[in-house]
């Protein structure tokens, strides 16, 4: 068959084996080939069609072949794919610049230098319409320009211009050739049929297919590939990278297809390594700007991807995002991300190492499984998925859409244990993570979600799912500040993640980095706080109800005191903003005040006295602490102030305003924060109300864990404070515990007793606290230790129980009565202090004004006296009865016949 024909046959058929049949037998039939110009054609064609077959070397050897033959556009093109596909850029430069100046090299050294990103390499060696379009993209006339990116871009080929070892003899690749034709033409007709079921929609059936020959030991790499390509399609990445192993380092494209798998991982790091070699090509630089976008390092990912490439847009639009011609600014950044590199890329994860013999085949069955549950309800869908899952045999896809099918099905506990144990072979994958972090915050267990999160944090690096997981946890905890600082830059992130944190950025004081680094630390102090408070309380419950109930025990306890720090948290804030308002509002409102007193000195004078007593006020109530205790020193400073404004003169004046005016801001502070610190009070018994069961689970272990220290037994003081522990957990299970449960009436007041016998037992042991008789710190343990395993386990009848004492007449303290009395004279002289200070509008005449005066003040007198005397209406009825009586109509409702009476004697 001569040559023209040959090549007219090959290219009908879409067979690579068959193809590479017919010119190996064609070529080993000539004599002498590479005479004829159309033997190059025929050694590319069978080198592109070895490469399809999955023969790499091989393949690339023929082309070299090809190109020493006949040098020309189409050999060059071909061999130069062949290199990039194995991310051998230098050596395509290095070979390509050795056939300069022939002008096929030309033109291939400059296509070559284009889509390495190196624009000024290939104006050199470019020709025609192109060179003036390198050369607007250099610089143009600014020639500095283009000798910097000159100087560059030859740095990033220096060392790595190596020509290959040239090809050995034609005539052993052949007879290879000829020798694998069998084996190529099975696996490709089983490629073949996998790929048409995967076409069709099928993919288990696909991996069905192949699973017996990939398992052979001498298996074809065209199958693997197929393979490799099968697993990724059913989700399971970690099954295509073992596979992956399996192939010869240099296949085509091999490079960036295990970089994206371990991307799909989350092994930043191992594929930030297999990439950072210094080769330019195009794939390969997308994939390491995509890896660095993933952790929010777009500084890097700009100059890691370049200009040059299909997204040159996307490229542009991120140029200008981090500085564009402004190069200082993307120096500054470039220099912080490259020392935050590493961390944020992770850690180095151990190698997965082989797959089993039937991985494929149970891939499979997985697959098949996870198409079925995907048009099943939630109950039936994790029934199909509960069914393909082995224990032996775990899938980390399969774990995954069966954790989810069992957490939308109400099977939260065991959904996490399939989701914790898809995390043990995969602990990087983001996306486990944060199906995790779901689970645990719908089960209440914050505590266990926060240490999952931070593990991750300390030594997952942070990539972007795992960010967003992190940010979204904090943010339902209501850690704003620390939500913002967890989702990193808006790089990477979704779409709800990127609103969210830009809602964050403006909610923790949007620009004002100060403020921002405040609450920061504020929130950091509440977690921690939080976290060791839950530490604590969760190792005195283990000892209650054994260690292994303590995680299914402790979410009451763990909700009562999130919610207890994070409302301290945000009254402690109310507090400070309450502080530093009345502080400089004051200090305004003083210095004008003080500057209108100074008016008559001049405008720059008075202006400069009333920035004076402003600085003043500030400065001396700086570090002034706001207490009740400094009324006395407050109030004599205050004297002393409005003595020296007596003194003549206009700066004794001046001096005595400045003081009044130090101690009425110090006065309007210790309000302000007062009315906080009330604020703050009664947020706390409200959420003491709202879940009693919390609190007195956290109050009761409290107190157990310090019972059991004989150190502070001997010290009053700490009793004191236990005994009110006591008492609040007492008064919370006397009255918000019952009604918590409280239905009905009758089942109302049976609480309510069963209530105050638990409250009875508690106050007992305050008697024992105080006198210490011998035995009472043993039963007290003792009791605790029930009351305890009642209220975490719910097992609430099993509360101790003790019979109320009788009600006695309750005596009022000193601060009360005062209370009381300032309320009686309150109410008493309301109405006529509205009288007086409405007259001024009202303009009452003579005549209403007097009688108003007599009401309101006979309205005071009959106040007080109903208040101090209730039996005072009793009295008043008696004395009108008397009086009555002398009249001769005695009472008159004793006198006044019944309805029943009238109508049993109609003529009465």
């Amino acid at each position: 068959m001569d040559r023209d024909r040959l090549l007219q046959t090959i290219s009908d058929l879409d067979d690579p084996a068959e193809v590479s049949r017919l010119v190996a037998e064609a070529l080993l039939g000539l004599g002498a080939p590479g005479d004829d110009p159309l033997d190059a054609d025929l050694v590319r064609r069978l080198g592109e069609e070895q490469i399809q077959l999955g023969h790499s070397a091989r393949g690339l050897d023929l082309l070299e072949i090809a190109v020493t033959w006949a040098p020309d556009r189409s050999n060059l093109s071909a061999r130069r794919v062949a290199l990039l596909d194995r991310a051998e850029d230098g050596r395509a430069v290095a070979e390509a610049s050795a056939l300069l100046p022939a002008e096929a090299a030309r033109w291939e050294l400059s296509q070559l230098y284009q889509e390495l990103g190196l624009p000024a390499h290939a104006l050199d060696v470019s020709r025609g319409r192109s060179r003036l379009r390198l050369w607007w993209a250099t610089g143009g006339p600014l020639w500095f320009v283009r000798r910097a990116l000159r100087r560059r871009e030859a740095e990033g080929l220096a060392g790595r211009l190596v020509v290959g070892d040239a090809p050995g003899p034609l005539e052993p690749l052949l007879r290879g050739v000829c020798a694998d034709v069998g084996r190529d033409r099975t696996a490709w007709q089983l490629v073949m049929r996998a790929d048409q079921l995967v076409r069709d929609g099928d993919a288990p059936a696909a991996a069905r297919l192949l699973a017996a020959p990939v398992a052979a030991g001498d298996a074809h790499p065209r199958l693997i590939a197929t393979a490799v390509d099968i697993a990724d399609d059913l989700s399971d990445s970690r099954l295509a990278l073992q596979l992956s192993d399996r192939l010869d380092p240099l296949v085509a494209g091999l490079h960036r297809r295990r970089a994206g798998l371990l991307a799909e991982l989350d092994r930043l790091r191992d594929a930030w390594t297999l990439l950072d070699t210094g080769t330019l090509v195009e794939e390969l630089r997308e994939v390491r700007a995509k890896i660095l976008l993933s952790v929010g390092l777009a500084f890097l990912a700009v100059d890691a991807h370049g200009p040059a490439g299909v997204a040159r847009s996307e490229w542009r639009r991120r140029w200008w995002r981090t500085g564009g011609p402004l190069w200082f600014v993307r120096d500054r950044g470039r220099r912080r991300e490259e020392q935050v590199l590493l961390d944020w890329l992770g850690p180095h994860r151990p190698a997965i190492g082989e797959p089993a013999a039937d991985a494929l085949g149970r891939l499979a069955g997985a697959g098949a499984a996870v198409a079925a549950a995907g048009a099943q309800e939630n109950r039936d869908a994790a029934a199909t998925l509960a069914a393909a899952y082995h224990p032996d045999r775990p899938s980390v896809p399969l774990l995954e859409r069966l954790g989810w099918a069992l957490y939308f099905d109400n099977q939260e506990e065991l959904a996490l244990l399939r989701i914790r144990e898809a995390r043990s072979l995969e602990p990087a994958k983001a996306s486990l993570l944060q199906a995790e972090l779901t689970f645990l915050n719908w089960l209440g267990r914050y505590v266990e979600a926060s240490a999952v999160s931070d593990r991750y944090a300390e030594g997952g690096g942070r990539p972007a799912e795992a960010r967003a997981a992190r940010g979204d946890l904090l943010d339902d905890l209501g850690f704003y500040a620390l939500s913002l600082e967890a989702f990193g830059p808006a790089d990477g992130l979704g779409s709800f993640a990127r609103t969210l944190r830009w809602k964050q950025w403006w909610r923790t004081g949007g620009p004002l980095v100060r403020i921002r680094r405040a609450l920061g630390a504020s929130d950091r102090w509440a977690l921690d706080l939080w976290k060791r408070r839950c530490a604590d309380t969760a190792r005195t419950l283990g000892a209650v109800v054994g260690p292994e109930r303590v995680a299914e025990l402790r979410a009451a306890p763990d909700r009562f005191a999130f919610q207890e720090t994070r409302w301290e948290l945000r009254w402690g804030r109310i507090r400070v903003v309450a502080h530093r308002v009345a502080t400089y509002a004051g200090a305004i409102v003083s210095g004008y005040v003080v500057a209108r007193l100074a008016g008559d000195l001049g405008a720059l004078w008075s202006a400069a006295v009333g920035f004076a007593c402003a600085a003043i006020v500030v400065g001396a109530l700086w570090r002034v602490d706001e207490r009740t205790r400094l009324l006395p020193a407050m109030v004599a400073v205050a004297a002393s102030g409005y003595l020296v404004t007596r003194i003549d003169g206009r700066w004794p004046l001046l001096v005595g305003a400045t003081v009044l005016a130090v101690v009425a801001v110090s006065a309007l502070r210790l309000i302000a924060v007062a009315g906080a610190n009330v604020g703050g009070a009664v947020q706390a018994r409200r959420v003491q109300r709202a879940d009693p069961r919390g609190f007195a689970v956290v109050g009761l272990l409290e107190v157990l864990a310090e019972v059991e220290r004989p150190t502070l037994r001997n010290d009053l003081h700490w009793r004191r404070y236990k005994l009110r522990t006591l008492e609040q957990v007492a008064s919370r299970l006397e009255t918000d515990l019952p009604a918590v449960f409280a239905a009905d009436p009758a089942s109302a007041e049976v609480l309510r007793h069963r209530g105050r016998r638990a409250a009875a037992a508690l106050r007992e042991l305050k008697y024992l606290m105080v006198a210490a008789p011998p035995g009472a710190w043993r039963k007290i343990e003792e009791t605790l230790r029930k009351d305890i395993a009642a209220l975490a386990t719910g097992a609430l009848g099993r509360l101790q129980a003790a019979d109320p004492p009788e009600r006695q007449v309750r005596h009022r303290s000193r601060r009360q009565i005062v209370a009381d009395g300032v309320r009686m004279l309150f109410f008493a002289g309301l109405p006529l202090a509205v009288v007086l200070v409405a007259q001024p509008w009202l303009r009452f005449n003579e005549t209403i004004l007097n009688w108003a005066r007599l009401l309101t003040i006979g309205w005071a007198v009959l106040y007080v006296l109903l208040t101090v005397d209730p039996t005072f209406r009793d009295k008043l009825r008696t004395g009108f009865a008397l009086i009555n009586l002398g009249r001769g109509t005695g009472d008159p409702a004793q006198l006044e016949p019944s309805t029943a009476e009238k109508r049993a004697n109609p003529a009465k």
